[in-house]
């Protein structure tokens, strides 16, 4: 199937197909590695909605719309770091892309500045400043210390390049500027202007939510996430639903629904690295 196809149904009409089992998906891997474009093409649908999810919330970022060469070039990054993802899996540490795509796709798609650059979620630029603390602001021992806390080295380079982005890593950190004046909790020692730690624009707590959720789900087949949604209240208003009436819902005895709703814990863990 023709990529430009592809890309259409992806982009334009919103179309995914997932694969099957994890098997199915890490052997469409190899086969991408391989050089396989059907295969290629196939974790391109797979991997649809966490696509679309990534260039949406860079083209509208701050406010400001992207325009259609922007919006062209959005997509073309975001392919990029699906490409890059599929090339860095490695099968004996992840079951599937998505223990690793999201943190590739945002890498690919902060390379575009101006109006459309690196979102940050608040609790992440707080858990990057803390990692930063622990290596007494030295930013590469700051990025081997990071995967300790959940955190992977992409992410946290990422994340250091939006900040840099707002204002220069030294004047963020404390450091003295080229004219000698330090800054202290927030301000420059000579009370001139003010520095904000945070993205050029905010964003809410609720949204990065959305994101590892959409991850977790992301890492698991379509039983179990139908079994996960039920049992933590996703499709009930946030009632849970008892294991016996999920089994009968979905034909399957309770120890079943018990097994699967294990399964898939552990594979939401090890995607969102909290294993």
């Amino acid at each position: 199937m023709a990529l430009d196809k592809a890309l259409s149904d992806i982009f334009d009409r919103n179309i995914e197909r997932r694969f099957d089992s994890a098997e199915a998906e890490r052997e469409a891997i190899a086969a991408a590695k391989a050089g396989d474009s059907e295969a290629t093409v196939a974790l391109l649908y797979a991997y649809a909605h966490t696509l679309n999810k990534t260039v949406g919330r860079f083209r509208n970022a701050g406010g400001a719309n992207a325009t259609v060469d922007q919006k062209e070039e959005l997509r073309s990054l975001a392919v990029t770091g699906l490409y890059e993802a599929i090339h860095a899996f490695d099968p004996e540490a992840h079951d599937r892309l998505a223990a690793i795509v999201s943190q590739h796709l945002w890498h690919a798609v902060s390379q575009l500045n101006g109006t459309i650059a690196f979102t940050v979620p608040q609790r992440t630029l707080t858990r990057f400043y803390s990692i930063l603390r622990k290596a007494n602001d030295n930013v590469y021992e700051a990025a081997a210390l990071a995967p300790k806390y959940e955190m992977s080295r992409e992410t946290f380079f990422s994340v250091l390049s939006a900040v840099r982005d707002v204002d220069s890593y030294d004047g963020l950190t404390g450091a003295d500027d080229e004219h000698g004046s330090a800054t202290k909790g927030g301000q420059s020692a000579e009370g001139s202007r003010d520095i904000d730690a945070r993205p050029i624009w905010d964003n809410s707590a609720a949204e990065e939510d959305a994101l590892l959720v959409a991850a977790a789900f992301d890492a698991v087949d379509d039983t179990e996430e139908r079994v996960c949604r039920l049992a933590y209240g996703f499709e009930t208003y946030g009632d849970p639903v008892a294991d016996a009436e999920i089994g009968h819902k979905l034909g399957m005895t309770r120890p079943t629904v018990q097994r699967r709703r294990s399964s898939a814990l552990g594979k939401m863990r090890q995607a969102l690295a909290v294993a």
